[in-house]
Order: structure tokens, then sequence, then C-alpha cells
């Protein structure tokens, strides 16, 4: 079971409390974005200085901490060596372990996505690279085992599973209509998410379709199905419809990122492209899934303004057009 980063504090802003804002802010600080603030005051600092980690994070800088934002925080401050990494439930989850999956991965262990989330896929590389170099395979990363890995460090900028990928992304454009394809969304797009079925269907795709409140329980039941493909659709908190593909941790899906492109042109060729955004980030869906992803933030005004078979026909057309 993946840990669900909540905080009953959340979210912290001017109006927060002493404690809360100097929680913030050590975090912050501990992440490299330095707050001068007096301690538990929730000035132009300490506002300033969260949007910027907002804005290098791929998320809204709306200089407000919310659950999305304080995940990211307590994942970043992490540094390969700062602690003992292993399996544990629920699972570990920081930089630090983005580090060892792209370093392990540089040198042939394949850790799957780098995603920094300590699994199964990266217990079973660690083990083996211990075993390569003559330590014992018990599967944590400990001092001696970064020492190796600092000593072994390859010098191919391309990860394993992003390599597989990337064969993979020629494969699509062969047989997309074969691919097992899964819609997820928020329970607000529930009804979004069937119309876009459907027109899926209509035009001969394979396409399920998931639903649910909570993204760690979503993303686990997505990862069940053994889909080949996802979109997810969710409300955009501001006027602006944004897509996004997974990028960071030292990896970039090229699935997401040619899906997402394609996505957006079709948004350019069809309807009024300016306030439709498009990025690489971590948001939670893209990093807690295996299979190759995109998030689709819709804004309401586009919701409201545009039929939503016209939304299931671009992105019917999104899929054909992406992977020929």
């Amino acid at each position: 079971m993946e840990e669900e980063y909540t905080d009953p504090s959340l979210p912290i802003s001017s109006s927060s409390g002493h404690n809360s804002i100097a929680h913030l802010q050590r975090q912050l600080t501990q992440c490299g974005f330095v707050v001068v603030d007096p301690i538990g005051v929730f000035g132009p600092s300490t506002r300033s200085q969260l949007k910027g980690f907002q804005r290098k994070n791929g998320i809204d800088s709306t200089g407000i901490c919310d659950s999305n934002t304080w995940r990211l925080l307590v994942e970043s401050h992490w540094n390969l060596g700062d602690r003992l990494i292993y399996l544990t439930t629920p699972m570990m989850r920081g930089n630090d372990i983005a580090q060892l999956q792209g370093r392990l991965s540089w040198l042939g262990f394949d850790t799957g996505v780098v995603d920094g989330v300590f699994g199964p896929d990266t217990l079973k590389a660690i083990i083996e690279f211990q075993l390569n170099v003559g330590l014992t395979g018990d599967g944590i990363c400990g001092k001696e085992t970064v020492d190796e890995l600092n000593r072994n460090v390859g010098r191919s900028q391309m990860t394993v599973s992003a390599f597989k990928e990337q064969l993979r992304l020629v494969e699509f454009s062969s047989d997309i209509h074969s691919r097992k394809i899964a819609l997820a969304g928020s329970i607000e797009c529930n009804a979004l998410v069937d119309e876009i079925r459907v027109r899926l269907r209509q035009s001969g795709y394979n396409v399920t379709s998931f639903t649910h409140y909570n993204k760690v329980r979503l993303a686990r039941a997505l990862n069940l199905s053994n889909t080949d493909l996802i979109i997810h659709l969710e409300i955009s908190r501001t006027d602006v419809t944004s897509i996004e593909y997974f990028k960071g941790y030292y990896q970039t899906s090229p699935i997401g990122q040619s899906l997402a492109q394609e996505l957006y042109k079709q948004f350019e060729a069809h309807l009024d492209a300016s306030t439709v955004a498009i990025s690489g980030t971590t948001h939670q869906i893209l990093q807690l899934t295996k299979a190759p992803a995109i998030t689709f933030a819709i804004s309401k005004p586009l919701l409201q303004s545009t039929p939503w078979s016209t939304i299931g026909d671009i992105v019917a057309t999104t899929l054909s057009s992406a992977f020929m």
C-alpha cells in the first residue's frame, strides 16, 4: 500500500498557525528554497520561495501549500545517502530513491520507471547490483551500496526503462487499436469519462475506464488492470486547461510526451488553444502508474463552452495521429 501524503493542517497559507508555517519553512529550506521570514511567519519570502518550488515541480504556483505541494516537499528534500533505503509498507518515496533508481538504471539494472518510489522492481534491481559488486544482496541501500554506486556509475544519460519505452513508441504506431487504453478520472469527471469512452469505442479502440476520488487508489487500480496507455482526466483549478506527461527524476516518458504534444496540436487545430498549457511534471498519477500516461486537466470554461462529444473526438483523433 502506497503512502498517502496528507496532513491535518493543510493547506498552509498566511492564515495558518505558527507551527504549520514553521514546518513548511523548514521543508522549503531543506529543498534549497531558503526562507528569510521570521520562523512561523508566512511573509513575502515564504510565499515567493513556495511559488518557486511549485514552478520548479510543474504544479500551479499558487503560493499556498496544498496536499500535492506538501507531498512533493516531503519527497524532494532527501538526497542519496541521507538515510537507509529499503522496501517498506507503505513504500518509501523521495528524491534519494529516484537518484538510486537512476544510477541503477544507467548501469543496466532495470528498476522500472524512475519514479522515486521504492517498490519490488527497485528491490530486485538493487539486489542484482549488490551481488554483482560483491556485496550482500539484502536489498538495503546503505553507505556501502552508495559507495559502490558512486564508483560504478554509468555514463549513459538514458535509463533502461526510458530506452524500453522508446522502443515501445515505435510498436504503438503499428497496433494502437489493439492496445488496452484506460480512461481514468476523479468522481466529478465520471460523466465526461463515460462520454470519451463511448467515442473511443466508436473509433475502434480497446478502452476501459476507472474513476475514484483518491489518486493513490486510482493509480493502484490502473496498475492492476495491466493497461498499455492511460489518459487521466480532472477538472482544472484555474481557467487554463493543462496537458501533462511524466518528466522528472532524470527521465521523460517518450510515449506520454508524444501523446501530450499531439493532444495540444489537436486543440490548436479544432479549438482555442490560447488557454491550454502543456508541460512535463511529476503529477501523482503520472508518478504512481506503471503504464505511459498523460493527465488532462480541463478548465470549467472549456467544459461549459464545448460539447463533450467534441472533446471525445479530439482525444480519438489524437490517439490515431500521435503514433503514426
